[in-house]
């Protein structure tokens, strides 16, 4: 009898891929007639077919790679269509699932909605007292909507199988990121002899900004390498490998000196807490490299992954202007979004001077953004002292809230805490990163810029809202067991 339930199962099975291989055939063929958009509709239709097999999961993980790849640099028309699809169904999906119950949506812990109100209390004061109260207007209106965004993310977390598709989701865009990178590299016909002679160029493919681009490896590359100690992903070792290998080529493209440093932290916490054998032998392996660089002259050229010989890149201008703005408006700043007004009267160099020049086209690239590269002096050039300390009580807040949940869930499921605890240092060290670049965590509003930090700490509140017992019942199969777990 199970052997004739076996073989319906198969012929049933079978039918079923062979309906949808020929839906696939027929749609391919229809969408030859509109012979310029072939791949797009091919890839579309597939799409469309896999949401239809695996339901909303896989929908909004498809979201989620489709924000942070094809509204990248490929064309202001593109991204138009990709929010518009985008946002509707996120708009659809939030409505379908709780519809306008207000008191069926996911509550916020209180401090954060403190936050929030300390948070548009600096923007909102600032702005009505800012000469440019239309800008300051308009970067309110497109942070709260950003806010609405990362909240609709929030509110769709309702157990792990969906923390594990965001994880998912930011790994596929890094590697696609990575992947990028390592063709526009190639393709550009680079040399890493360039690299050694001191003619470097920063690769970063699909996203322009490197910092931008970075955000993405600072998140999931060192949470890669803490979930690859679960024994629940033993059989994939390999495929953790080749995810490593592709990301580490991705990072030493950008040659971001901030991001390997907030990666190298993130690194160096996880292993102190999980593995202490692998810390203390990193710790000696980053001293000789150090030693040999300096003692070895033909290794010295190997600095060019830190640029050493570019000193502060310019930063140190960038730095004098916001020291200059804060300066002249030491209370309430010049308010959200006055930079591009306010830029030029602060400029430390000659317009026609090479440096000049280069700030000139950071200026036209960002569009007027605060580059202050630093969000400590971007804060408290644009909101004075009520944004310093709104940013100041958002840092304390969010290592609050990370490390109790990592106390809460260290005794649990292993593959839950290792989840929680890359999560939560990757993010933390977003705010190291902070100290010498200004994008990542509170950009008024930039979708590619922000919501990777904003889907972490998302998931992080997601598990910060829940009792110990539910780490507990997690931890059936695989015991965490200890705070320092893994020790060999």
């Amino acid at each position: 009898m199970l052997q004739i339930k076996r073989a319906s199962f198969v012929i049933e099975n079978n039918l079923n891929n062979s309906f949808l291989l020929l839906i696939v055939l027929l749609s391919v063929l229809i969408s030859v007639l509109f012979i310029n958009y072939l791949l797009i509709g091919i890839a579309a239709i597939i799409l469309s077919l896999l949401v239809f097999i695996y339901g909303e999961r896989f929908l909004i993980g498809l979201i989620i790679v489709s924000l942070f790849t094809l509204v990248s640099d490929l064309g202001t028309t593109l991204r138009l269509y990709v929010h518009l699809i985008d946002f509707s169904l996120l708009g659809y999906l939030f409505i379908k699932k709780y519809g306008f119950n207000f008191s069926e949506y996911p509550k916020l812990p209180k401090p954060l909605i403190y936050f929030l109100l300390l948070y548009y209390f600096a923007m909102i004061i600032t702005t009505i007292f800012s000469e440019h109260i239309l800008i300051g207007i308009d970067r309110i209106s497109r942070q709260s909507v950003f806010f609405i965004i990362a909240y609709i993310f929030f509110s769709f977390l309702k157990d792990i199988r969906y923390v594990k598709i965001y994880v998912i989701a930011l790994v596929i865009v890094s590697l696609i990121l990575a992947l990028s990178s390592i063709f526009q590299f190639s393709a550009g016909g680079f040399k890493l002899l360039d690299f050694a002679l001191g003619v470097r160029y920063r690769v970063t493919g699909l996203i322009s900004n490197v910092d931008a681009t970075t955000a993405f490896f600072i998140l999931t590359f060192p949470l890669v390498i803490t979930l690859s100690f679960s024994k629940t992903y033993k059989n994939k070792q390999p495929l953790f490998l080749l995810i490593i290998f592709i990301l580490t080529i991705g990072i030493f493209l950008t040659t971001s000196r901030s991001a390997i440093m907030a990666i190298l932290v993130s690194l160096l916490f996880i292993l102190f807490y999980l593995k202490r054998d692998l810390f203390k032998k990193l710790i000696v392996i980053l001293v000789v490299i150090v030693l040999l660089i300096i003692f070895i002259p033909t290794l010295s050229q190997l600095t060019f992954i830190f640029r050493v010989q570019e000193g502060l890149s310019n930063r140190d201008y960038l730095w004098k202007m916001a020291f200059d703005i804060i300066k002249d408006n030491p209370v309430l700043g010049i308010g959200p979004g006055a930079y591009k007004f306010e830029m030029f009267n602060y400029f430390p160099v000659m317009l026609n001077t090479w440096i000049g020049n280069l700030f000139v086209d950071l200026y036209i690239a960002t569009g007027g953004a605060n580059n202050a590269h630093s969000i400590f002096l971007k804060f408290t050039s644009d909101m004075g002292i009520p944004g310093l300390i709104a940013l100041f009580y958002f840092i304390t807040l969010y290592f609050q809230i990370a490390a109790r949940t990592i106390k809460k869930a260290r005794y649990g499921n292993l593959e839950l805490f290792l989840i929680i605890l890359s999560i939560s240092v990757t993010a933390g060290s977003m705010f190291i990163r902070g100290i010498f670049d200004s994008i990542g965590i509170l950009t008024y509003g930039i979708i590619t810029d922000d919501l990777p930090f904003w889907l972490w700490f998302g998931i992080l509140i997601f598990f910060y809202q829940k009792p110990k017992e539910y780490f507990l019942e997690k931890g059936k199969t695989e015991s965490a067991g200890g705070t320092v777990l893994l020790n060999e």
